[in-house]
């Protein structure tokens, strides 16, 4: 399934549950600190950089244990690496990130465990070899803690690219406020 056609399932799940939709939706912002790495072997290149970027995450309730989230990232800040055939140092970065995702929850009071499961579109560069992008599968999960009906923490792990030899991971550490 790709991204339009989960876009196409989440507008019509929200005509649908029109009447619900105003207690449903929630908004999250957030900071990630991600392992980007790029792996060439027919070269010999290897590098790997630490990033950091800004995240954004709009979420539509469809049921307690099933909502569905679009995730939008910029880029905060460059990772450095160290080319293994040059030795020289470089910057790494995720320009941008963007997906849509199905996401299972269970609730346990007033800590919520959620999965996720979608699609997401990841632009990278890497300073002296260039830059890509791909949309590939991507999944992740964590843990929302609320210690308020509209109030929510929380931190999640995500591996948004595993493909053709570059891959794009880290964590998130979350503040929302359910509408």
């Amino acid at each position: 399934m790709d991204t339009r056609s989960l876009a196409l399932a989440a507008a019509m799940a929200a005509m649908g549950s029109q009447a619900v939709m105003a207690q449903s939706v929630y908004g999250e912002l957030g900071y990630s600190s991600l392992s980007l790495k790029l792996s060439v072997p027919v070269l010999g290149l290897r590098a790997s950089a630490s990033p950091t970027m800004a995240r954004g995450l709009l979420g539509l309730q469809l049921t307690d244990s099933l909502a569905l989230e679009a995730i939008g990232g910029l880029q905060a800040g460059n990772g450095t690496y160290t080319a293994s055939n040059t030795g020289i140092r470089y910057k790494g970065k995720v320009d941008q990130l963007y997906g849509i995702y199905v996401t299972p929850k269970v609730g346990l009071g007033p800590v919520e465990l959620f999965g996720r499961v979608g699609m997401a579109r990841t632009k990278l560069s890497f300073d002296g070899l260039g830059s890509g992008s791909d949309r590939k599968l991507s999944y992740g999960g964590g843990l929302r803690l609320m210690p308020t009906s509209r109030l929510s923490l929380s931190v999640d792990y995500m591996n948004y690219l595993d493909s053709g030899g570059a891959s794009v991971n880290g964590y998130s550490l979350n503040l929302g406020l359910r509408f």
